[in-house]
């Protein structure tokens, strides 16, 4: 099974974020790679793969997910952007569809890697 990318949404982020002055990158990684590069919502002092229960996830997030995953219907790639810092951690979006990738079989999730300036 593979993650059903919405391209024409990823290239508007892209877009977007390079608006803004920004780099972009759409890269594939693991869901176990981008739950490491984000913090556990429980405590910011470890990154999200440390617990993968399901009690720290939203029930209704997931399940709309599941659907879209198995309907194969399209979906945004995640993000995680490295312009707007949360401690040690880079603002992320994806966390809910990683997990949904994880339970899956999903070897690799969509990743828009934003950081600052334009590419050199």
């Amino acid at each position: 099974m593979e993650y059903p990318l919405d391209h024409e949404e990823a290239e508007r982020l892209r877009r977007y974020c390079e608006s803004r002055g920004n780099r972009v990158e759409l890269v594939w990684m693991t869901p176990q790679e981008f739950l490491s590069k984000v913090p556990h919502p429980a405590t910011p002092l470890v990154s999200a793969l440390f617990d993968l229960r399901r009690k720290w996830f939203d029930k209704t997030s997931l399940g709309y997910i599941r659907k879209a995953v198995l309907s194969e219907s399209k979906l945004p790639p995640l993000i995680l952007d490295y312009t707007h810092m949360v401690g040690r951690w880079p603002s992320h979006e994806g966390r809910h569809r990683t997990y949904i990738a994880l339970t899956h079989g999903i070897e690799r999730v969509p990743v828009l890697v934003v950081k600052k300036g334009y590419p050199g």
